[in-house]
């Protein structure tokens, strides 16, 4: 990812680990995004145990660097930390889904500030300590085989199975819904009309990202329909397709003619994306952990205004991200009320929150607010307040499972 994606979200994390908000239960802090266009970057993966005490012996030699203000090579040290990270995020996500996010709480706008032209050694120091922190934290749970998501206490439970019945039919009809609106872009595209096509472009995204951990499973699709730049040549690149090429084309060339063959190739796969989603099955702990990975994408990736350079319609993808995250806990809201109703009214207090913030910077419907163009301060705010919604979510899998 480029840097001019990563000052705003480091800098933001940095004063709220300097004004102490960072160890606040309730205070809002921020994150930075994901350095890569997929889930996790191709590297080789190990098991969780060994890849946690990879990672605790990186972020400790570095605390060592920060607090003797002496680092060796920032840009190479945050790779590092993103390959060990990827090499076992994976299995961490489904099982301890609070701690996922806790580490990616701290461990992207590390990421991000070692890749600054002049570190700031005080903040990256204090957001490394918490790093540390929350990893020996995972290595511990991992170690002592605790704190896991009980699945099969969600498994068991009729009233979750019953969900996650609903849950299959909602991904299905996202899936049919893909088409749809992909044939639409196909369509507008072809009709000349540059505006309609853009909008087309936006709406065609919703589907895409509200059912995303599902998409995920498909990797080879998804890199093909979603990859970003970063991972070509350049815009013109013939292997760059999908979504991206043809929000480049729309909106930084302003041409559809260009756009014609791209949107047929999207249409295409997309079907394809289809026909997979709908010989899958969701199982239930899959289904109720679904929600950190969505929040974590609206709140780290989404949030930067990366994913949507070009188009800039950052909160529209959001929107959907938590969409799809607020589909999963409306089905599993009574059980939720039941195990823990304080839980529940945070997690609906939050979100209510996120909605509103969401609707006054872009409002619902075809067009769309340039996040780019929105004060920094009102990215923040939003930035924070999916944080504060992602908290409360993320433990809903464990009380769950009790």
């Amino acid at each position: 990812m480029k840097t001019q994606f990563k000052v705003i979200v480091f800098a933001a994390a940095a004063a709220l680990t300097m004004a102490g908000c960072a160890k606040s239960e309730t205070a809002p802090a921020a994150t930075t995004a994901a350095t890569a266009a997929s889930p996790t970057p191709d590297v080789a993966k190990v098991p969780a145990k060994e890849g946690s005490a990879a990672l605790l012996k990186s972020v400790e030699d570095l605390k060592q660097q920060l607090d003797q203000k002496k680092v060796d090579d920032g840009k190479k040290i945050s790779g590092k930390l993103d390959e060990v990270w990827a090499s076992f995020e994976d299995e961490v996500k489904p099982k301890y889904p609070e701690l996922y996010v806790k580490v990616e709480k701290y461990l992207t706008p590390v990421e991000a500030g070692l890749k600054q032209s002049t570190l700031d050694f005080t903040a990256l120091g204090k957001l490394n300590d918490e790093l540390v922190n929350v990893v020996k934290e995972l290595s511990t749970s991992l170690e002592d085989n605790k704190g896991a998501v009980n699945s099969d206490a969600i498994t068991s439970s009729k009233e979750l199975q019953a969900a996650t019945k609903a849950y299959n039919e909602y991904v299905q009809d996202q899936g049919k819904q893909l088409v749809t609106l992909l044939e639409q872009l196909d369509a507008a595209v072809k009709s000349g009309d540059l505006k309609k096509a853009q909008e087309a472009y936006v709406q065609a995204r919703m589907p895409y990202e509200r059912i995303e951990p599902v998409i995920e499973r498909f990797a080879e699709l998804d890199g093909v329909m979603d990859a970003r730049v970063d991972d070509f040549k350049n815009e013109d690149d013939p292997e760059f397709t999908g979504y991206h090429r043809i929000e480049h084309i729309l909106f930084v060339k302003k041409t559809v003619k260009d756009a014609e063959p791209f949107a047929a190739r999207l249409l295409e796969d997309g079907k394809k994306m289809q026909q997979s989603i709908a010989a899958t099955n969701i199982e239930a702990t899959d289904f109720v952990t679904g929600v950190g990975e969505l929040m974590e994408e609206a709140q780290s990736s989404k949030i930067t205004g990366e994913e949507e350079r070009w188009s800039g319609a950052t909160v529209p993808v959001i929107r959907a991200n938590v969409e799809g995250a607020q589909e999963i806990y409306t089905l599993v809201k009574d059980e939720l009320k039941k195990k823990d109703a304080a839980l529940d009214e945070k997690i609906n207090k939050s979100l209510t929150a996120v909605i509103d913030q969401m609707n006054v910077l872009s409002p619902v419907g075809t067009t769309w607010n340039d996040f780019g163009k929105l004060e920094q301060s009102k990215q923040v705010d939003l930035k924070n307040k999916l944080e504060a919604l992602a908290e409360p979510l993320v433990k809903m899998p464990g009380t769950l499972g009790q």
